[in-house]
């Protein structure tokens, strides 16, 4: 950015707490009266095809926040891990106190599945990808055949369920901050171990009790089980992770405003990654890369300048629960709440090359309607058929489920660094990426694996990086449409109807209970 001339560069640090593997972390199938080894995991993932798979700088798989430990036992098999799988663990008599619990990725966050594990009392949990969720086209066709997720990825991740810095909740972990004990901190007290599908197997099919429900069926070749493990196995976790004090970095540029330089327009994308993170966060990182070196090339060779100052954010260890991000809105919370005109973040660029997908406040949704019209078609099919800009394509495929005229705008919710500006200090938010079609559940099967490289986005998602390329001249577009105009185009009749449809919907559901307890919604219907 300085190499760029943006006018003003610095680093915010904080204190916090992270968590890295110590060795390797292991998961054994033990025969139960000897002790024999039978079966153990991968600690590493298999290279496969890129060169770079091959680092020995690559981690051992590890869930960050895990407890370390070492603890032998019968498994149980919670299907998603949600509370209603638990629920029915209970309901069918399977005890999951002491026990470990092995669940599959795939429809809530991974902190929760620890979680309502931990609250009954399980000994250890142990996290996979099941084929039938991220390798839909069965086992020839993953990796690097294909976008799919092989045998021996693991999805690595945090299993802390409070965002920010766990030992500094509610204030920013700066070098004078009263920090918690860490036995205090909202972090799990048990062991947890992601694994490969290839490596779940031995643990699968080692369980006993009733089958499995249908819905909680996956694609391995093996009848699932609801457990406990049959009483000839035990299944032994040897947990290494640990937690360690870290100063991180965030980076802040400023391309100063003309006229208003004490209004920020805030773009944000974090840079670590798990492994490569060539699509998390690393494609998302380049177009704040390029975006920085237009609006600055912009500056230099013309006479523009922004009307409001352009603030760009490099956020540090976003992968360990937005720690940076929320440190950084936890720090500056009332300057951004006076003078933060919106937050644009952009988590990663694409993860699929079907449709834009926006996560957006109702405030900003005509800007990014009219930006979406201005940026030619990366996909030369869609253009060849008269859909001639990302909108075209947008509306076809992604309309909205309300009103068929425009394309679908999706909530904002708490996944990337937009939590800390629009929830808690009321920023208007939006994130943007392309993402694939509806035949792919969920994320993107190969997500914080050792297999996000260069390779898998320059061969597999995106040659000619044209879809990368779109959506950053998205991003841009919508950054000096908010920071030039002497009126801010916000949506405020969109804004309006969303809070008029939302409280209906909260009138239907809850209208009853709210009459039961004397209140009433006349505030919103003045």
């Amino acid at each position: 950015w300085r190499e760029f001339g943006v006018d003003a560069v610095w680093m915010t640090s904080y204190n916090v707490l992270l968590s890295y593997p110590d060795g390797p972390n292991m998961v054994r199938l033990l025969d139960a009266s000897s002790g024999d080894l039978l079966a153990e995991n991968s600690p590493k993932q298999k290279p496969l095809y890129a060169p770079e798979e091959s680092s020995d700088e690559v981690p051992f798989s590890f869930n960050a926040y895990a407890a370390p430990g070492n603890v032998t036992g019968a498994v149980v098999y919670a299907n998603y891990g949600r509370e209603e799988d638990y629920t029915y663990l209970v309901d069918s008599g399977i005890d999951i106190t002491g026990k470990i619990v092995i669940a599959r990725y795939g429809m809530i966050f991974r902190a929760n599945m620890v979680s309502f594990a931990e609250e009954l009392g399980a000994a250890g949990v142990l996290l996979y990808t099941d084929p039938a969720d991220y390798a839909l086209d069965g086992p020839d066709s993953v990796y690097p055949q294909s976008v799919m997720m092989p045998p021996s990825g693991t999805q690595l991740g945090t299993v802390k369920l409070t965002d920010g810095d766990p030992l500094t909740p509610f204030y920013p972990s700066i070098e004078s901050a009263f920090h918690i004990p860490e036995k205090e901190a909202a972090i799990p007290k048990i062991p947890v171990q992601p694994l490969s599908y290839e490596d779940a197997y031995f643990v699968l099919s080692s369980l006993g009790g009733p089958e499995a429900p249908v819905s909680w069926i996956g694609a391995l070749n093996l009848t699932y089980r609801l457990g406990p493990t049959d009483p000839s196995y035990v299944v032994n976790m040897d947990v290494h992770t640990h937690n360690v004090p870290a100063v991180i970095h965030d980076v802040i540029g400023v391309i100063e405003g003309a006229e208003e330089p004490d209004r920020y327009v805030m773009l944000g994308n974090h840079r670590d990654a798990w492994v490569f993170g060539a699509i998390d966060p690393s494609s998302g990182t380049a177009a704040m890369v390029e975006l920085a070196r237009v609006l600055s090339l912009m500056r230099n060779l013309t006479e523009w300048r922004p009307r409001r100052s352009v603030v760009l954010c490099s956020w540090a260890a976003e992968e360990y629960g937005l720690v940076g991000s929320m440190e950084f809105t936890e720090q500056f919370s009332k300057q951004l709440q006076d003078r933060a005109v919106a937050y644009l973040n952009m988590d990663l660029a694409l993860v699929g090359n079907y449709s834009l997908k926006v996560l957006a406040a109702p405030m900003l949704y005509d800007v990014i309607w009219q930006a979406a019209k201005q940026v030619p078609n990366p996909d030369p099919v869609e253009a060849a058929a008269g859909r001639t800009s990302v909108y075209d394509t947008w509306l076809a495929r992604k309309p909205d489920s309300l009103d068929g005229t425009r394309p679908e705008m999706e909530l904002v919710g708490s996944g990337s660094d937009y939590r800390g500006f629009m929830h808690n200090q009321g920023v208007t938010s939006l994130d943007i990426s392309y993402n694939h079609d509806e035949s792919i559940p969920g994320w993107y099967p190969l997500y914080h694996s050792l297999y996000e490289t260069f390779a898998l986005v320059d061969e597999l998602y995106d040659q000619d990086f044209l879809f990368q390329s779109a959506v950053t001249k998205l991003w841009a577009i919508v950054a000096v449409s908010l920071s030039d105009p002497q009126v801010l185009p916000f949506s405020v009749l969109e804004y309006s109807n969303f809070i008029s449809r939302v409280q209906l919907q909260i009138s239907d559901e809850f209208g009853q209970l709210v009459s039961d307890n004397n209140r009433t919604f006349g505030q919103l219907l003045d």
